[in-house]
């Protein structure tokens, strides 16, 4: 069986790697603790302004010519910003790992692009702003509103505003700050050889660092965490959408027990929410959500689209389900352990997953864990009764944030406030 290992290079970077040598295929990421949740208002946006100057930066270093060597090699070069960090990340034939490895070390160079290179990424970053529905989506209304006066309120790509304060010089200090020593690390998931972890420790070795403190991915706790009020908040549109986002303490959690909690209500074929309110009512097609998280606190969200005279209907349902779920015990086999117990090992299958997964739970989150059958373990451990009991905490109204697009004056407050207190 094998195990996460780790490597520390001489210059202070942490390389981490799961191999999986059935595969054909590597996958290497850098990831940086930086986002949005870092930041300050006046440069609100700048990491994934940092995430498109780097990408542009090596294009620079590589002569102009990254794009047609990509193609030329099959390899995939991109990266994604979070709010708590960014993934840079390089994949392609495992006999293609050293040009990866150089790739994606070349990140870690001094930017040097001109400010007419600096201003067409800005361009680019603002038409994602103009062609995005961030300032109208109920997301974002949201978050305003549950993270309020604190950095988790503002978006991932900044404003244009913000994004106009960012200069070649202001980028270049960023790099310095983000880029240390603790703060970085890389992962490395499928087919490589030990030879190709030292070259890639190498190229690694070629860049100067600072040395710098590891963020822990605390998140800001805004002030009425945990102490909602059992306000609905609306925004007018022509449609009914409504967003039921729960606070949650972290400190009280595992990733595996809000996993499967989640699921229960929103994954997989007999997933509470969707059978009840989809399949058996037909009140609407899908149902998305997500589980945001840090170290500390996070949410729990989830919104469907609805007719406006169904509002109150579906609110009334969501509440049945989830005091339910603080009331009944549900059989094990009810709790969605299969995708994480019973298809465990097929981690192994995917070399893109398998890295974020454990980049992220052992290195974002804390999880420690030591191989996939230790996830595994972690999961099939949670109990019908330890959900039972993490739903009776947090399906509560002082934890609830409900928002909603819809025709305003439609929209009937005290009769959804009625059905709400019943979430006690």
């Amino acid at each position: 069986m094998e195990f996460e290992n780790n490597i520390k290079t001489s210059n202070g970077v942490n390389v981490y790697f799961y191999k999986n040598p059935a595969l054909h295929g590597f996958y290497i990421s850098l990831f940086v603790r930086a986002g949005v949740m870092y930041e300050d208002e006046k440069y609100s946006g700048i990491t994934h302004f940092f995430e498109h100057a780097a990408i542009r930066n090596v294009n620079k270093l590589y002569g102009m010519n990254l794009y047609s060597m990509l193609d030329k090699y099959g390899i995939d070069f991109n990266a994604s910003t979070f709010s708590e960090m960014v993934q840079f990340y390089v994949s392609g034939a495992d006999r293609h790992f050293d040009i990866g490895a150089e790739i994606i070390s070349k990140l870690l160079e001094p930017i040097t692009l001109a400010k007419s290179e600096i201003d067409a990424e800005r361009k680019r970053i603002k038409a994602e702003i103009r062609e995005s529905d961030e300032k109208s989506s109920l997301a974002s209304f949201t978050n305003k509103i549950v993270f309020d006066n604190t950095s988790l309120a503002s978006s991932i790509v900044g404003t244009n505003a913000s994004i106009d304060r960012v200069s070649a010089a202001a980028l270049e200090k960023y790099r310095k700050d983000i880029l240390t020593t603790e703060n970085i690390f890389f992962y490395v998931t499928g087919s490589f050889t030990e030879s190709d972890i030292k070259s890639l420790c190498e190229k690694i070795e070629r860049a100067e660092l600072l040395l710098g403190e590891k963020r822990d991915n605390t998140a800001p706790v805004p002030n009425n965490f945990g102490k909602r009020d059992g306000e609905i908040h609306v925004k007018n549109a022509d449609f009914a959408l409504v967003r039921f986002t729960f606070d949650l303490d972290m400190s009280r959690y595992s990733i595996a027990e809000m996993d499967i909690l989640y699921d229960i209500l929103l994954s997989g074929y007999n997933s509470k929410l969707f059978v009840e309110m989809s399949e058996n009512r037909g009140l609407f097609y899908d149902i998305s959500g997500a589980s945001e998280r840090y170290k500390n606190i996070g949410t729990l969200h989830f919104s469907f689209e609805v007719k406006d005279k169904d509002i109150p209907e579906s609110v009334a349902i969501v509440v049945d389900i989830l005091n339910s779920l603080k009331e009944n015990l549900l059989d094990d086999r009810e709790c969605m352990k299969a995708e994480y117990v019973d298809n465990a090992y097929m981690l192994y299958d995917d070399s893109r997953e398998l890295n974020f997964t454990f980049s992220y739970d052992n290195h974002i989150m804390g999880a420690n864990y030591s191989s996939v059958e230790d996830r595994k373990n972690a999961y099939s451990s949670v109990t019908p009764s330890r959900i039972r009991e993490i739903a009776s905490e947090i399906f509560r109204q002082q934890n609830l944030t409900l928002t909603m697009k819809a025709k305003s004056k439609l929209v009937d407050k005290q009769k959804i406030k009625d059905i709400l207190w019943r979430l006690k």
